[in-house]
């Protein structure tokens, strides 16, 4: 689904204006759950499907093994049952549910009445429909992923929990939104699984409007032997692991003012002001 009303911000490309149109299709609560839309200046247009506006079309939009993981049939339904419930504790080596990292993730990233929020790398959603919780009737959620399969579930378990989310098939490197429309953003592991996580970081910062906040969670280099040794097999499919002084300079380049990093064994939280 895409709210209707959230149109006007989307570019396929960000110079792209004005931005989309809505031409046809099935609505439901001002959210479009099917349709087409279209950019004016050029007439081209891109469908809602599946409960997600499609900018990508037939292109595929990976660029490693680990994102064309998530094209495979049924990476979307299997990810947050047989993976996601228990990342954070494996990772971790303590319990850490999903509650607790939503929680860290929803206060880092300064939820205000009224607000639009971005999330990179949505998967399934679980941020983007905590974040909609959260708002309700008051605020906006966008949640953008290059995975069809993930999006598709997303959608579906939006729609289950009965809040309105707006999902979107974009590349994180070339975000497809309006300058300073995002009062905040979030990112659960997607940094990690980025072939440029400084141009996505950069993105990041130019639609996100000035004072704004972004929240992130991802893994650290291993400290254990036997963690580095695993850590450099899932770097051959382009997982990368980051330590605490690289990843408070990318931010910083990118323009953020980061604030002091948190840690759980290998995982991090990381927050940050855009300036």
């Amino acid at each position: 689904m895409f709210r209707r009303s959230l149109l006007p911000l989307v570019r396929p490309r960000p110079a792209d204006e004005p931005g989309l149109v809505y031409d046809e299709g099935v609505e439901e609560n001002g959210a479009i759950l099917a349709g087409r839309t279209r950019l004016p200046a050029t007439g081209e247009t891109y469908p809602v499907k599946n409960g997600y506006l499609d900018l990508l079309k037939g292109r595929l939009g990976g660029d490693n093994v680990a994102n064309l993981t998530n094209f495979l049939p049924g990476a979307g339904r299997g990810y947050e049952p047989l993976w996601r419930v228990r990342s954070l504790n494996l990772l971790t080596g303590e319990t850490f549910s999903n509650e607790r990292e939503l929680e860290i993730i929803a206060e880092a990233v300064g939820l205000r009445r009224g607000g639009l929020y971005l999330d990179l790398g949505c998967s399934a959603g679980l941020y983007t429909r905590k974040l909609a919780r959260a708002l309700g009737d008051s605020g906006d959620v966008i949640g953008v992923d290059i995975s069809p399969s993930m999006l598709k579930e997303a959608s579906r378990r939006t729609r289950n929990e009965g809040v309105i989310a707006s999902l979107v098939r974009a590349d994180a490197a070339s975000l497809p939104f309006a300058d300073a429309c995002m009062n905040g953003a979030v990112c659960g592991g997607t940094l990690n699984e980025l072939g440029d996580p400084a141009r996505v970081l950069r993105e990041t910062h130019r639609v996100l409007e000035p004072g704004s906040r972004l929240a992130i969670m991802g893994i650290l280099q291993a400290r254990t032997a036997n963690g580095r040794r695993l850590q450099r097999l899932l770097s051959t499919g382009g997982i990368r692991s980051f330590n605490p002084d690289e990843l408070t300079g990318l931010l910083d380049a990118a323009g953020f003012d980061p604030d002091p990093l948190t840690t759980h064994g290998a995982v991090f939280f990381a927050a940050a002001t855009r300036l």
